[in-house]
């Protein structure tokens, strides 16, 4: 899955999103606000734009934070831009610059507690960050929990990502001059975390009434590798690439459906397991997995289905 989207701010001047729709853009990123002061000038116009457009739309914030505080003041202001909008892609957090020249374990967990604050507010919260800040200036391990947003203006991204920005001199029609270019891999993607749309982590048996046998599918999540999905289904990675058509192993992405044959799927009385990921919630869970609340309630001595987080591992089946 490859869709195509861009991200704009007032640069780019007046857009004629009809043509930007034509030209096969589904999905825009807009500027909303910087620091705790400055909104962007064209914000509620390119919204109400892409909107009427039929593009997927986000908006994004351009950090200038050094300090915790100083992230939640700058949540507290973006939220108070976008709110008055209707959006259907994530909220942003971009940061690329560490203003404050401070250390990287401070400057990760501000990032975090923006993020937080943003999925506090009820949105599906997400991280832009340029490949080398991301990697060498920031504790990537605090941020997994995440969707992620990497630019790198190359011919390959040489990492995961959910969307990858891959130019800043892109020619879309509508647009005047360059714009930012991006691919989204990853389905479901939404502005309201409480949506129960995304089913990345679904594993579901599809019955196969014709031979009496069972095939399964699996949904690739964020960190799977073709070999470990072969191990977990006890097949082969040839196996798999043949099943499914892949010429190279190395490349899948999230939210990629693999067919598993019906002799590599995992015993239906085995115990599964899944790790909650922003925006999930114990009643979407269970309808995925086909049970009930309560049952994983029980399972997993869960007292209160409404706190659940990120991370928490437990049992489905």
């Amino acid at each position: 899955m490859r869709i195509k989207g861009i991200d704009v701010s007032h640069w780019q001047g007046n857009i004629d999103w009809k043509k930007v729709a034509a030209d096969g853009i589904k999905f825009a990123f807009i500027k909303a606000t910087e620091g705790t002061t400055l909104k962007d000038e064209k914000f509620e116009t390119n919204v109400s734009g892409s909107n009427a457009a039929g593009i997927k739309t986000g908006a994004y914030h351009f950090a200038r934070f050094g300090s915790k505080s100083e992230a939640l003041a700058e949540a507290e202001f973006f939220l108070s831009v976008v709110k008055k909008v209707n959006l259907s892609y994530p909220l942003v957090l971009d940061l690329e610059v560490n203003q404050r020249n401070v250390s990287k374990s401070v400057l990760t967990d501000a990032a975090v507690a923006f993020l937080l604050e943003v999925e506090k507010a009820g949105y599906f919260a997400m991280f832009y960050s340029g490949k080398s800040f991301l990697e060498n200036c920031l504790d990537e391990s605090k941020l997994k929990p995440f969707a992620l947003w990497v630019a790198r203006y190359n011919s390959v991204l040489g990492r995961h990502a959910d969307i990858w920005q891959y130019s800043s001199s892109g020619k879309v029609s509508g647009i005047s001059g360059n714009v930012d270019m991006n691919i989204c891999y990853r389905d479901g993607l939404r502005a309201q975390a409480s949506v129960k749309t995304e089913k990345t982590y679904e594993v579901k048996p599809i019955s196969n009434k014709k031979s009496g046998k069972s095939n399964t599918t699996y949904t690739v999540k964020k960190g799977d590798t073709l070999s470990g999905i072969a191990q977990k289904y006890k097949t082969t990675v040839k196996a798999l690439q043949s099943l499914n058509n892949i010429k190279d192993a190395n490349k899948i992405y999230v939210g990629q459906k693999l067919k598993i044959s019906s002799s590599a799927s995992t015993a239906s009385n085995k115990k599964q397991y899944y790790t909650i990921k922003s925006g999930d919630t114990l009643s979407g869970i269970s309808k995925s997995f086909n049970t009930s609340i309560k049952t994983l309630q029980s399972w997993n001595s869960i007292k209160n289905a409404n706190k659940i987080y990120v991370g928490q591992k437990i049992r489905v089946k």
